[in-house]
């Protein structure tokens, strides 16, 4: 099931957060060793840690107004959970694709320890979304490879998705490598595989 806003408190339960208590009982909470997230459901805010290095290109992810935001939201929790540092996250990177393109905006990027591109996350919503870019990826390409092309030192790649499936936060993570293209990344060539 996709995270909407009338799921989105019993997805963050089960991630771990919490409401503060008193006047800000609007405002929910997860603390990991890093930096703190936090849900204001009273302004529909999602609120990243700006304050300990994460970057935050755009707002247009910071709000309830998506999805898939939800969904960016669940996915920066679960990289920081797994040790990421804010400081190495990036929401919103922008690029110019092409002559007179409007240019593209990725979900996440990740930063090595040495500032590098290693992995751009691109995050849908759980099913028909995720699964329709899944194939476009596989027939052309799609987002992700396009973004690529703009940060060649990017390692990776990622399509993810998260969602509510009987009372359970599961995941999807496609990864691809690009460590094995020496000569820069030509979209075509590549044969995906979930």
């Amino acid at each position: 099931m996709i995270i909407t806003t009338s799921n989105f408190k019993e997805v963050l339960i089960h991630i771990g957060f919490e409401p503060l208590k008193g006047k800000d009982k609007d405002v929910w909470l997860k603390s990991y060793p890093t930096c703190d997230l936090r849900v204001d459901f009273k302004n529909n805010l999602l609120i990243y840690p700006e304050d300990k290095g994460l970057v935050v290109n755009e707002r247009q992810t910071c709000n309830f107004s998506a999805s898939e935001n939800f969904v960016v939201f669940e996915c920066v929790n679960r990289l920081l959970s797994k040790g990421y540092k804010p400081e190495h996250i990036e929401l919103e990177p922008k690029w110019k694709l092409g002559h007179g393109a409007s240019g593209g905006r990725a979900d996440i990027l990740i930063r090595d320890n040495s500032g590098n591109a290693l992995l751009i996350i691109e995050c849908k919503t759980w099913g028909e979304e995720f699964e329709a870019e899944w194939k476009n990826m596989n027939l052309n390409g799609g987002q992700l490879f396009s973004y690529a092309q703009q940060i060649k030192s990017t390692q990776f790649l990622c399509l993810y998705t998260s969602g509510l499936v009987d009372g359970t936060i599961v995941y999807k993570n496609n990864i691809i490598t690009l460590n094995d293209n020496k000569d820069g990344l030509t979209p075509y060539n590549w044969r995906l595989s979930a």
